[in-house]
C-alpha cells in the first residue's frame, strides 16, 4: 500500500453511546451472533517482527468470555491459520488463515482451499528464488513463507518507498510469470494464488455454515475490506443484522472508513467493543 492510498484526514471514532446502541441488538442475542476479529493491528499492535507479536491478556480475556456466550468466535488472519492459533492461544476458536485460503476449526486439522493447492508448487518456485536474492536481505525486506501464500515485509527497511521499488522491479516479473496474483496491505506485499479467495469469500462461507444471521466483523487493513464488503452485502438480505467496526490509524486504507459502520480508535478502542459485547462497562 502506497501512501496515496491513505486518507489525508483521519475520520473520528464513533462514541461510546453510538458504539452501545449499534451492538445493542447482538448484545440482546448473543448466542445467534458470530464474532470476526482480525488479528495484527486489532487485537494485538503491529510490530516491526510479526514474530514479535502478543495480544494484551486484558484482549485474551474478553476473547475467552465472548467464545462461551456467543455463537462462534472466529479470527481472521493474514497469518497461516496456526500461526494465529499460536498467538492468540485459544484453542476454542475457529481461524481463518492466510487471508481466507485455510480454515482451521476447533479440533480439527488445518484444511487448504481447493482452489489454491495448484498452485502451491508456483509459491514455493518464488520463495526459492527470492532466498537467492542478497540485495532482498540488504534492504531489510523479510520474506514470510505461508505456504499457499508468501508475503514481502518492509516495515523494517530503512527507506520503505525503495524497498517497494525493489520488489516491483526484481520480483514482479517473476511473479507475473508463475502466473500469481499481488496485493498491498500495510507495509506488506502478499503474494497469493490468482483465484477469487479472500477473508470475504472465507466470512461468508463460514456464515453459511453455521447459518448465521448476526455477525460483527472488526478489522484495520486492507484485506479486512473484502470482509466488510461481505457483510455489507448480507445487511441487505431479510432479517440480517451485520455490523462491520472498522479500526483508525496512521495507516488505514481509506475503504476501512467506506465500509464500516463504526469506527474505533486502535486496539483500546477494539477492546472497547469487546466489553460491551460482553456486557461489561468499559
Amino acid at each position: 500500500m502506497t501512501d496515496k492510498s491513505l486518507h489525508k484526514k483521519r475520520p473520528a471514532p464513533n462514541s461510546l453511546d453510538e458504539i452501545q446502541e449499534t451492538l445493542s441488538p447482538l448484545i440482546a442475542k448473543p448466542a445467534a451472533t458470530e464474532i470476526f476479529l482480525d488479528l495484527d493491528g486489532t487485537l494485538a499492535p503491529i510490530m516491526p517482527r510479526p514474530d514479535d507479536v502478543t495480544i494484551p491478556p486484558e484482549v485474551s480475556r474478553l476473547i475467552r468470555q465472548l467464545s462461551h456466550a456467543y455463537l462462534a468466535v472466529t479470527v481472521v488472519s493474514g497469518r497461516p491459520a496456526t500461526g494465529a492459533k499460536r498467538i492468540v492461544s485459544n484453542a476454542e476458536l475457529a481461524y481463518i488463515g492466510n487471508h481466507g485460503f485455510e480454515t482451521l476449526l476447533p479440533g480439527h486439522a488445518v484444511v487448504v482451499c481447493e482452489e489454491a493447492k495448484p498452485y502451491i508448487p508456483a509459491i514455493r518456485e518464488l520463495i526459492d528464488y527470492c532466498r537467492h536474492s542478497e540485495e532482498m536481505v540488504e534492504s531489510g525486506i523479510w520474506l514470510e513463507d505461508k505456504t499457499a501464500t508468501m508475503s514481502f515485509h518492509f516495515r523494517r527497511a530503512h527507506n520503505p518507498e525503495q524497498a517497494i521499488a525493489f520488489i516491483r522491479e526484481k520480483f514482479f516479473p517473476k511473479i507475473e510469470a508463475l502466473g500469481l496474483a499481488v496485493t498491498e496491505g500495510r507495509k506488506v506485499i502478499e503474494v497469493r494464488p490468482p483465484v477469487p479467495v479472500n477473508k470475504g469469500v472465507a466470512v461468508g462461507q463460514l456464515l453459511d455454515r453455521l447459518d448465521c444471521k448476526q455477525a460483527i466483523y472488526i478489522g484495520d487493513d486492507t484485506t479486512d475490506v473484502d470482509a466488510l464488503r461481505e457483510l455489507r452485502k448480507r445487511q441487505r438480505r431479510k432479517d440480517h443484522l451485520m455490523i462491520g467496526v472498522g479500526v483508525i490509524s496512521e495507516e488505514m486504507p481509506k475503504e476501512i472508513a467506506r465500509y464500516s459502520d463504526l469506527l474505533v480508535e486502535r486496539i483500546s478502542g477494539v477492546e472497547q467493543v469487546l466489553q460491551l459485547l460482553a456486557g461489561e462497562e468499559p
